[in-house]
């Protein structure tokens, strides 16, 4: 029996990312398959001084813990992008869903404080083929967020 290992806290580097956002393009391109690109700016606000510096590991760990094994996540200052292949339009809208429901409510701490997070998140999506491009996809990710930012806190925009 194989075991799994919770991924907790890791995420990619940007320049591991790039490297493989630039992989699932060409295999999307190769063999036409749905991709998704989700760019998330996370806040924080917290009731203990001590956990300031934690917050970003409270975060980490709480996405990867609702995340399948196949999506790719990377971390730069509060800002996380996630590549979800073989996910369309569909997929990534329940995403975010997902996300905004989770992260509504306030996470404990170990050092009995808690912490609260707002996310705004700009997706976009492509259903593959010869005619994606990784330089479209994050532009429309970074539009959509920009969108999001624009409405507030807690929010999402999608960009097919």
């Amino acid at each position: 029996m194989k075991k799994i290992m919770p991924r907790g806290e890791e995420m990619y580097s940007s320049d591991v990312f790039n490297i493989l956002f630039e992989y699932e393009i060409a295999r999307c391109k190769r063999y036409p398959t749905p991709l998704a690109l989700l760019q998330i700016k996370m806040t924080s606000s917290t009731s203990n001084e001590n956990t300031e510096g934690n917050t970003a590991s409270i975060f980490a760990s709480a996405l990867n813990s609702h995340l399948r094994s196949v999506d790719i996540a990377s971390k730069t200052g509060n800002t996380f992008m996630l590549l979800l292949p073989a996910s369309d339009e569909h997929g990534a809208h329940a995403v975010c869903d997902r996300l905004l429901s989770v992260f509504k409510n306030k996470f404990d701490t170990q050092g009995g404080g808690s912490v609260a997070f707002s996310l705004q998140i700009g997706a976009a999506a492509h259903g593959g083929g010869s005619d994606i491009s990784g330089d479209e996809l994050l532009q429309k990710t970074e539009k959509a967020l920009k969108e999001s930012k624009s409405k507030g806190p807690n929010t999402f925009v999608l960009i097919p």
